[in-house]
């Protein structure tokens, strides 16, 4: 770490001894015997000292009121790091004392316990001048009755229960101290598995660029359900209902042609070959009419020649006037092929007559 990263008021964590004050920065005098040291005040018994830069660690200050390890070593440095002076810290699961002894030089009062009889006489043992007590994790009230005289309470709890304990157990007893201590208390757990679960989740929080539609129930009163930004496509079904705008999606709308079109030239080239059940259907549709387009003109064939017939018998009975008038007659008569239409004209003629 750089020499220029620490400054004059920082708060800093001496390796193997505990928080200290920068007081004065970095010796630059070739001659001095403190060359290359920085002048720090321990916050414990307020003396100074000029350490090796080396030694010195930032400690970082977390918003965060759960702290998650997943090992001993990470672990105590997590607790190493938001633990102050002026804290008074419980160490759940303390086992025989040496995290809790590591810490009690990092802050003003500290108390570990256990709810194993022998690990407690050990590190009573192994620590004189530190107190010990066996107390269950889960018993809240003993655990804060442990607290300072002044009645402050605590402001960190650590959490060591074994690094591989049950999810269910380690997720309890967190749970349990994030409601029962003061919402400022920093609470530093050991557990793999919770630390796992957690670095798996992500808090869902709705955003305005969401591209799902949530439609608020009131909202576009009268305009069949429409949101802002949608195609008025979501329909109310009941207070919170949430369905996607799937037709204002400009994507969606391409796709759906493209496969329109594929299917109509897929139709059209069946159709084509003779071999779908349009291409059958029409084709028997346009015989039908063949058919009928020739009986119609048989009939109206038939009905001009008995027209003609019956023409030339007024001719010879009417005398030269009436010659002219069955020319024209004869002239108005369409021509063969008109189907149907031929025998409605030669039919209304004959009955005319």
């Amino acid at each position: 770490m750089s020499t220029s990263d620490f400054i004059v008021g920082e708060i800093v964590d001496v390796r193997n001894y505990g928080r200290a004050e920068v007081v004065e920065p970095i010796v630059t005098e070739s001659g001095s015997r403190f060359y290359g040291r920085i002048r720090i005040k321990y916050q414990c018994d307020g003396k100074t000292y000029y350490a090796r830069p080396d030694n010195l660690r930032k400690t970082v200050q977390v918003k965060q009121r759960v702290l998650l390890c997943h090992s001993t070593t990470h672990y105590r440095t997590c607790a190493a790091s938001v633990v102050n002076w002026n804290d008074a810290v419980l160490e759940v699961g303390s086992h025989e004392g040496e995290c809790t002894w590591l810490l009690s030089r990092r802050c003003r009062y500290i108390v570990g316990v256990d709810k194993s009889p022998a690990t407690i006489a050990a590190a009573r043992r192994r620590y004189p001048g530190l107190r010990f007590e066996e107390v269950d994790g889960f018993d809240v009230p003993t655990l804060k009755a442990l607290g300072p005289p002044d009645g402050s309470g605590f402001s960190v709890v650590l959490v060591d229960i074994g690094g591989i304990a049950s999810l269910s157990s380690v997720a309890a007893l967190v749970g349990l101290y994030y409601k029962e201590f003061p919402f400022s208390t920093k609470i530093v757990v050991k557990s793999v598995f919770l630390k796992r679960l957690v670095e798996d989740c992500l808090p869902y929080n709705t955003e305005k660029s969401n591209p799902w539609a949530l439609l608020r129930v009131g909202d576009g009163a009268g305009d069949n359900g429409g949101t802002a930004g949608g195609s008025g496509s979501t329909d109310v079904r009941g207070i919170g209902s949430v369905r996607p705008d799937l037709d204002s999606h400009p994507t969606q709308k391409a796709e759906e042609a493209e496969a329109e079109g594929v299917e109509e030239e897929a139709e059209e080239h069946v159709e084509g070959a003779g071999e779908g059940p349009a291409a059958r259907a029409r084709s028997a549709k346009g015989g039908f009419r063949e058919r009928q387009g020739r009986g119609s003109e048989g009939r109206g064939a038939n009905g001009m020649r008995g027209s003609t017939a019956r023409g030339t018998e007024r001719r010879r009975g009417r005398g030269t006037g009436q010659r002219g008038q069955a020319c024209r007659e004869e002239s108005s008569v369409p021509e063969v092929g008109d189907g149907v239409g031929l025998a409605a004209v030669v039919t209304g003629q004959a009955a005319g007559e």
